[in-house]
């Protein structure tokens, strides 16, 4: 048999260990609550940021729709910008070539040959897109003199 006075130092140390054992427990204990309530405020700050982010995104969705279109509407001007500047430029070939044909190719050959194509190149523009215009006419009027000086 086990004497007495180990029976209960065996008990207290049981004791001592269970005791230890409850305080362990209950630290755990509480720092799980503590853990479940940051738990819950991580959550709900989660949750509001996503629908704020949500209430943002339909806010700038139709925000960027309109910038598209508006980026698309502005590239079409300036592509329509260029085209008519083009046109315009035929319009201007006469008075730009005048002095150079009527001087003729004296000294500066490249540059009345350079005259001579823009003119050329008048001509094809509106024969082909408007042959009644009176500025073919005119362009017209400076080939012979291109062509017999």
């Amino acid at each position: 048999m086990i004497p007495i006075e180990d029976a209960s130092a065996r008990k207290r140390e049981i004791e001592e260990k269970l005791k230890q054992e409850q305080e362990t427990l209950s630290f755990i204990r509480e720092n799980l609550e503590k853990s479940d309530q940051l738990t819950k405020g991580m959550v709900s700050i989660l949750s509001s940021f996503e629908s704020r982010l949500m209430q943002l995104e339909n806010s700038i969705i139709p925000v960027h729709k309109q910038t598209e279109n508006l980026q698309r509407l502005q590239e079409n001007v300036d592509k329509t910008l260029s085209c008519m500047d083009h046109v315009i430029s035929y319009y201007h070939v006469a008075k730009d070539t005048d002095r150079i044909i009527r001087e003729g190719p004296a000294g500066r050959l490249d540059e009345y040959l350079a005259c001579i194509a823009k003119i050329q190149k008048a001509v094809e523009y509106f024969q082909d897109n408007n042959p009644d215009s009176p500025e073919l006419n005119t362009v017209v009027q400076y080939q012979p003199l291109s062509v017999h000086v």
